[in-house]
């Protein structure tokens, strides 16, 4: 195998993998940062900034490819949360016609499911 990378012991890649998509998830502690003095969008942009700039630190091609995916999964599914969980207006993904008791969902344009 000349000329092929070092490969990395097993199961590395599951840990970076889990250990930075829980870092991109901490996204949760915004609304504490928030009540510390920062604005909403200016927090998030320092956030996002921050967690690039720490994985640039600590990870080299091409375990920072895999660091960022699962970093921004991660970010991704933390603002999912603090969507679902927040006393917004937004009608997101569809969330509030799932969650009516007496609504249709529409899950294909012509297929129609009655909730009872």
């Amino acid at each position: 195998m000349a000329g092929c990378a070092a490969r990395a012991p097993p199961g590395s890649e599951a840990r970076l993998s889990l250990a930075t998509f829980l870092l991109g998830a901490s996204v949760l502690a915004l609304p504490l940062l928030t009540r510390a003095g920062l604005q909403g969008r200016t927090g998030l942009a320092l956030y996002v900034a921050g967690l690039n700039a720490l994985l640039l630190l600590l990870y080299r091609p091409p375990r920072y490819q895999i660091a960022i995916r699962a970093c921004f999964l991660g970010f991704v599914f933390g603002c999912g949360m603090l969507l679902s969980f927040s006393q917004s207006s937004w009608n997101h993904f569809g969330w509030s016609h799932l969650a009516h008791p007496h609504s249709q969902c529409r899950i294909f344009p012509y297929t129609t499911i009655s909730v009872p």
